[in-house]
């Protein structure tokens, strides 16, 4: 089984049970698999082949869906990417990835002819009624496609379906290439942890783009045959709840930052919210006192899960039935094992810190064209994770530092190396060093140490204007400082303690 024959499945056997809502239009589950269908028999009429990159530069919405499990049913490989990105992010990812084509919307149609302007992709536009010469629209190919599809070779369980583009610690964006296999048994393996079924209906706030609002909510969801309610963006707790008081939702997954706002809100009381069930929270570390009013406010736990986009994504999780111990990330989800280990890759005791590595059918193929760094955090035959933690002895993990340099802003992993590299090149700054600051309602925001060359001058807003053109606004430094040195060792290699001791 996978995802698109899931959907198919849901499509015959439940073909007017309601799939997807999204403002005014509501889908069956026939009419969702029959879109899909046809958006893949025309995916195949441009010439898309088996194998072939296709980019999804989409926020949530309906043919972020379609697109994505239609890229997946004709043997293509989707590759999710932010449509906040730059043309300087984007063009990383593009350049790694190379992509046959891309389904993105209107307004991001300049970008695109700009960073493909050496070379063919083919183009797919959704909300766009105007016929452009080298870009399809997307309801067109709908309307000209069969919905009857004709498979092809079938699909094996190993065979790569997406490339999820993560940062690193150093270097550029790798991406984690996770198959039919990684992503059907981890949605359904969360979906049975937490006995979700097709009477759940599910909020999808998340960025779709990220692999928690794809595997926690979109794949979940359909792989239970349960209703997908999707928002384009978070406005803030008044709609959620009038989301959840509605459409009677019974689960979504949110980052720490949308929590931390949500119980700060004075008028819950106000809506109906007897249907929901499970609150799901993850990618940052959640406060202690999140979780008590949450629970004080809202008459059942916050659920923390951990994981990756290598793991497709979770790893850990708190049993539905299970102890709750505050702030931990809970124990290993079924089929997945987990070890604490030394930097000899040994096993510590209990209560012993050491990095989490893991083993299972969640885990990826590997870097796409990294074969040396797959080597290297697949070692052993496990997948090093790079977080430091310790399990007690009722088998609970409790996360204590990352070993990667990653900023972790409203969930959402940024790597201050590229943050640094762009501001290298601004003509007026000799050495930077980019950090994360706590912050109580993002978590980290970011902050840029600037030195800049003799006789030069900027300011915080000059910097951060620089930056706009070249980095996705939530990347851009929330705080400027400009010193007279950086301290480093004698090789010189940036002292990060000794950064985060003149944060004051």
């Amino acid at each position: 089984m996978n995802l698109p024959l899931k959907l198919a499945e849901h499509g015959q056997l439940c073909p007017e049970k309601e799939a997807l809502v999204y403002q005014n239009r509501r889908l069956s589950y026939q009419e969702l698999n029959s879109m899909v269908n046809k958006l893949a028999n025309g995916l195949r009429q441009m010439g898309i082949l088996p194998g072939d990159r296709v980019m999804l530069a989409l926020e949530n919405c309906p043919e972020f869906v379609m697109a994505y499990y239609a890229i997946i049913k004709m043997g293509g490989i989707v590759v999710p990417v932010d449509p906040q990105y730059t043309m300087n992010e984007m063009g990383f990812i593009a350049l790694s990835a190379q992509p046959t084509a891309i389904i993105t919307n209107y307004k991001l149609i300049p970008l695109i002819n700009k960073l493909f302007s050496e070379i063919t992709i083919k183009k797919v536009v959704t909300g766009c009624r105007d016929s452009e010469e080298d870009v399809e629209i997307f309801d067109k190919i709908l309307e000209l496609s069969s919905d009857q599809y004709i498979p092809g070779k079938p699909a094996g369980r190993d065979d790569v379906i997406e490339i999820l583009f993560t940062p690193g610690a150093t270097g550029a964006f790798k991406g984690a290439m996770l198959t039919h296999h990684n992503l059907y048994s981890n949605a359904s393996t969360f979906g049975q942890i937490y006995k979700i079924t097709a009477s759940d209906r599910s909020l999808l706030i998340a960025p779709a783009y990220l692999s928690a609002g794809q595997t926690c909510i979109m794949n979940t969801t359909i792989v239970a045959g349960a209703t997908l309610v999707i928002h384009d963006r978070w406005k803030g707790p008044e709609p959620l709840l009038e989301a959840i008081q509605n459409e009677k939702i019974t689960f979504y997954f949110g980052p720490p930052t949308m929590y931390a706002l949500l119980v700060k809100y004075s008028f819950i009381d106000k809506f109906d919210l007897g249907s929901w069930r499970l609150a799901f929270t993850g990618g940052a570390p959640t406060p202690a006192e999140t979780f008590k009013v949450f629970e004080e406010k809202f008459g059942f736990h916050l659920i923390e899960v951990y994981g990756l986009s290598e793991t497709s994504p979770i790893i850990t999780t708190i049993p539905l039935d299970g102890m709750q111990k505050l702030c931990s990330i809970g124990v290993p989800i079924p089929s997945v094992e987990v070890k604490v280990v030394d930097y000899e890759d040994r096993e510590v005791p209990a209560n012993q810190i050491g990095e989490i590595i893991v083993k299972g059918p969640s885990v990826m193929k590997g870097y796409y064209n990294h074969p040396e760094e797959t080597d290297w955090v697949m070692r052993n035959g496990w997948f090093h994770t790079g977080d430091l933690a310790y399990m007690d002895k009722d088998g609970y993990l409790f996360i204590v530092d990352r070993k990667k340099d990653i900023i972790i802003r409203g969930g959402i992993n940024i790597r201050p190396r590229e943050i640094e590299e762009v501001l290298y090149t601004h003509p007026a700054i000799f050495d930077t060093a980019v950090t994360g600051v706590p912050d109580p309602i993002m978590g980290e925001e970011v902050m840029a140490f600037i030195l800049l060359r003799e006789n030069n001058q900027a300011t915080p807003e000059e910097i951060q204007t620089f930056c706009s053109d070249k980095l996705a606004r939530y990347k851009i430094p929330k705080h400027v400082r400009f010193v007279e040195n950086l301290p480093k060792t004698t090789s010189g290699k940036l002292l990060k303690k000794e950064l985060q001791k003149m944060i004051c």
